[in-house]
């Protein structure tokens, strides 16, 4: 049996039971994880903004076919450093998920914010993209402008209860889809 931390071939998808890393600090419920499991083994490539401690980072990588990039510059979210974040001003968060998910061997890190990684990739380059990265809204619309044209088949993020979040992507005017628990996603093809 395949463990789940490595990646997985179409073969084996089909035979194994996706388990969550519950034992990673994160937000995201195990239902969220099994579907961000259940898209990733569609896809070929995938871009994560906001990695943290890698949490959905090993739901991503364990399905998917080829490269996951996780963009963090893992200093948490300015908006959040006194609430879910805080941990960031006391410690370096990268070697925290460098322990849970670095041993992933289609893991690349890209080790910058948002608006700096997005120039790593051209449209229509990678199959997926899923944010959450900042959810005040002025950086979730701009998440929203910066990454909209990269994925290929599908766009998706987490925090649908955040108004801020709801507003930005219901701003793109575009059919949504609602997953399970905070998930949305806008499917591209």
């Amino acid at each position: 049996m395949v463990p789940p931390s490595s990646p997985l071939s179409f073969q084996t998808m089909k035979t194994i039971e996706y388990e969550p890393r519950l034992d990673i600090p994160g937000w995201m419920k195990e239902i969220e994880l099994r579907w961000l499991f259940e898209q990733a083994t569609h896809m070929k490539s995938i871009v994560e903004v906001g990695s943290w401690m890698g949490r959905s980072t090993h739901a991503l990588c364990s399905g998917c076919l080829g490269r996951v990039f996780a963009v963090d510059h893992f200093r948490g979210s300015p908006s959040e450093l006194n609430t879910n974040h805080h941990l960031a001003e006391l410690i370096d968060i990268y070697p925290r998920f460098q322990f849970y998910v670095g041993d992933l061997p289609n893991l690349n890190v890209l080790k910058l914010s948002s608006s700096n990684a997005v120039k790593c990739f051209i449209p229509a380059s990678v199959d997926m993209v899923f944010l959450d990265g900042d959810h005040t809204i002025n950086a979730i619309r701009e998440d929203l402008r910066i990454w909209r044209p990269i994925p290929r088949k599908l766009l998706c993020g987490h925090d649908w209860d955040i108004i801020s979040v709801r507003q930005a992507v219901q701003e793109l005017n575009l059919p949504i889809e609602l997953g399970p628990m905070l998930l949305w996603a806008i499917r591209l093809e």
